[in-house]
């Protein structure tokens, strides 16, 4: 008998609450997509840092199983409350409070169960669309096909099994202390509206918003440290917990107060709903702003990992080959027929950067970044010892390598080439005249392009000078540039490293004794930086794209999830509180509202209630992705808005958020109609 009742209702909550399992069956297919990751063949092949791949996906599904284990958690209570009544007719038929914690167990086992298998459908097909895009990335050819393995169906339903046993245990715990009268009146709880005094809770309303502006402030002017930065996110989170409390109260006196716009159309119906949902939902809404704020916060820098590594390749190795020698007299013939007998050599270059004993433009850099940008990277490690300076005969030649066009200078000017970033420097410094053995030479301009401009042609920025002018100097270090048509093979990059005594490659020597006896600046990045003599741009690519990959992909995973989480709670507790509703809006028709005026207050009421944790959540969150963004500008060389992100991340989620909503609505409205 149990048996039949807990299947018949599985099927009835399997009608009432169909968004809430449609969530469960996408983050099925999620976890399963992700988890199929760890224990591919095909991504350790392709991916460079799959090790770390493997971490970052374990570290987003402990987040992730704990946020399923609250949401499963949260549905079993409210489902519990919704039915209340139900269980308590069951114990005045003569059941036990452990037949009824059975029951339910066998239920809600029964549609974990319903939305485990099905994930794992679109699960398999969303493996495959990762897996391609991950070749995709790093420009490798992949050949779908079926790839199920064992260890990722375990995992995936160790997790899932994990996630409904703890939020059941919790459940099957308050089941068992509760009678009749506390069953019977669990519906009743949700709706909870106190009318005493509001000021305190109104005032706690104010002070929220008070420090969040204030927290923007410390922010934007730059007076987080290590020391205050965590007591501050710890408030932060507070005053979101807090702002609802206030909200209530203060919709609340907003309606006592009759203001204008209450009484216009079923606005006083509206906000009552509202200030009676706020305050019952404190906490709970709460917790949903936070988990829409990590969701657009990880897809915004997710968004901004994904633009670095679309478009920095060209930027930091513009040469298919690039040969560092500190040596300036160093002969690179051996690298050459290396180059000739193994590639398909289109073009090489050799040549030498010049010092002049003066150190001007690194001094003004330095003060560049700590006054103007209120920032330390510039320092002992970032720049050579001396400026850099290049003859404009082999500026020329490899602009022509590159197919850029050539510049011209007189006899008494210099060009500037910088990064894209850095171009406002670039402008400061430009204005001054600059000091060539007892000479003054003036800027004749600014060059931004791709340029092999960390560690090899200067770092962050090379001075160009008439040869004339360079011939005055003394030679710095040596380099090699070549263009080469396909591939090069990874034996001859260990060759290439092996010609050059690379230090990287040998393992005797640490990094610390070498950057003390070596004259090198690798400039100012702080979003990817490799030191090395010998980069191959294919190779340094393909580990570049691999290396954020690991960050992308778990960040959309956790964002994607925590949003459909949030959206699943607000939906289906609108969806399940819209029985009660047929009386209201039945005496609203009762009352003169049309069937239009009816459709316009439902929408309004969902409106207010999706958007209150949304907005709350959009304002918090885009003020922190735009001042990320603006860093992350700074010192990225890339040169989308700083809004684009984030526009990317509302746009995205938005139109899941839409879809939500949408369906909501429908539904909301059908559950009205119906008899």
């Amino acid at each position: 008998m149990l048996n039949k009742l807990a299947l018949r209702n599985a099927k009835r909550s399997f009608r009432d609450y169909f968004i809430y399992l449609m969530t469960m069956i996408l983050i099925t297919s999620l976890m399963f997509a992700f988890n199929s990751m760890l224990f591919s063949k095909d991504i350790q092949q392709v991916c460079t840092e799959a090790g770390m791949l493997a971490a970052m996906i374990g570290l987003a599904t402990f987040f992730i199983v704990l946020i399923i284990i609250w949401l499963v958690h949260y549905m079993m209570k409210f489902m519990a409350e919704k039915r209340g009544r139900e269980f308590a007719t069951y114990l005045l038929l003569g059941f036990h409070k452990k037949q009824i914690a059975r029951l339910f167990f066998k239920e809600t086992v029964l549609l974990g169960t319903a939305a485990f298998l099905i994930g794992l459908i679109p699960g398999i097909f969303l493996q495959q669309v990762m897996i391609t895009l991950i070749y995709a990335i790093v420009d490798a050819k992949y050949q779908i096909h079926l790839d199920v393995k064992p260890q990722t169906l375990l995992m995936t339903a160790a997790i899932f099994c994990a996630a409904y046993l703890l939020a059941l245990f919790r459940n099957n715990r308050r089941f068992r202390k509760m009678n009749i009268r506390d069953m019977m009146y669990l519906e009743q709880q949700n709706e909870e509206l106190k009318n005493g005094n509001k000021t305190g809770r109104q005032w706690l309303f104010i002070v929220s918003l008070l420090f969040m502006i204030f927290f923007g402030w410390m922010m934007v002017g730059g007076h987080m440290t290590d020391t205050n930065i965590y007591p501050l996110i710890a408030m932060l989170i507070a005053s979101v917990y807090l702002l609802y409390i206030g909200l209530s109260a203060y919709l609340v006196n907003y309606i006592h107060k009759g203001r204008p716009g209450v009484w216009k159309e079923a606005n006083v119906f509206v906000l009552r709903q509202l200030s009676s949902k706020v305050r019952t939902m404190q906490f709970t809404l709460g917790t949903l702003t936070l988990l829409f704020m990590i969701a657009l916060l990880g897809s915004s820098h997710a968004f901004m990992l994904n633009q670095f590594q679309s478009t920095q390749s060209d930027e930091k190795w513009p040469f298919d080959i690039a040969i560092y020698k500190e040596d300036p007299n160093y002969d690179f013939s051996k690298e050459i027929e290396l180059l000739k007998d193994r590639t398909k050599l289109e073009s090489e270059y050799a040549y030498q950067i010049y010092e002049n004993k003066t150190d001007d433009f690194s001094k003004y850099m330095e003060f560049y970044f700590s006054d103007i940008l209120g920032n330390s990277v510039a320092g002992s490690d970032a720049y050579f010892n001396y400026d850099p300076y290049m003859k404009l005969t082999d500026y020329n030649h490899l602009r022509e390598m590159l197919g850029y066009k050539k510049v011209a200078l007189e006899r008494d000017q210099y060009l500037i080439h910088i990064k894209g970033r850095l171009e406002a420097a670039a402008d400061g410094f430009s204005k001054k005249s600059l000091e060539l053995n007892g000479e003054a030479f003036q800027c004749a301009g600014v060059q931004t392009e791709g340029f092999e401009q960390n560690g090899h042609n200067g770092a962050d920025y090379l001075l160009i000078v008439p040869d004339e002018a360079a011939a005055s100097m003394e030679p710095y270090y040596a380099l090699l540039m070549a263009q080469v048509k396909g591939s090069v093979s990874k034996s001859l990059e260990r060759e290439l490293k092996k010609e050059t005594n690379d230090i990287h490659t040998i393992e005797e020597m640490s990094f610390d004794s070498y950057s003390e006896n070596v004259d090198r600046g690798y400039g100012t990045d702080i979003m990817y930086v490799k030191q090395s003599d010998v980069f191959i741009r294919d190779t340094e690519t393909k580990e570049m794209k691999s290396l954020l990959s690991v960050l992308i992909f778990p960040l959309f995973y956790i964002g994607l999830v925590f949003l459909c989480v949030a959206l699943t709670v607000l939906a289906v507790q609108q969806l399940s509180d819209s029985n009660k509703y047929k009386y209201r809006y039945a005496l609203l028709k009762k009352l003169g509202l049309k069937e239009k005026e009816l459709n316009k207050t439902i929408l309004k009421q969902l409106f207010l209630y999706y958007i209150c944790p949304f907005f709350v959540a959009v304002l918090i969150s885009g003020g922190l992705v735009l001042y990320d963004s603006n860093q992350f500008t700074k010192f990225s060389d890339v040169n989308a808005p700083s809004w684009s992100y984030f526009g990317l991340s509302l746009l995205l989620f938005g139109g899941i958020y839409l879809i939500y909503f949408v369906a909501t609505y429908v539904e909301f409205k059908r559950n009205l109609k119906s008899e």
